[in-house]
């Protein structure tokens, strides 16, 4: 189900997501996409991609959702 990326946000807030058939706007900017991975673990979405990388050929996304707390580094 296509999700914008204000509900990406709000649903999975603290968590790495990864995104399929995202659509974009004029200027390049996400507006939103199917999430098919969740977690606040990095290593289980980076593992997981594994199995979209030659199944996928639309846009895709993989993001932190939500506020970095202060002190925090987010490396992707």
């Amino acid at each position: 189900m296509f999700m914008s990326m204000e509900e990406i946000h709000k649903n999975f807030d603290g968590e790495l997501v990864y995104a399929i058939d995202c659509k974009e706007d004029a200027g390049g900017a996400f507006l939103g996409g199917k999430v098919v991975l969740h977690s606040r673990n990095r290593d289980d979405v980076v593992r997981a991609m594994g199995d979209y990388d030659e199944k996928v050929d639309t846009l895709t996304l993989f993001r932190y959702a939500g506020e970095v707390p202060e002190g925090v580094s987010i490396l992707l």
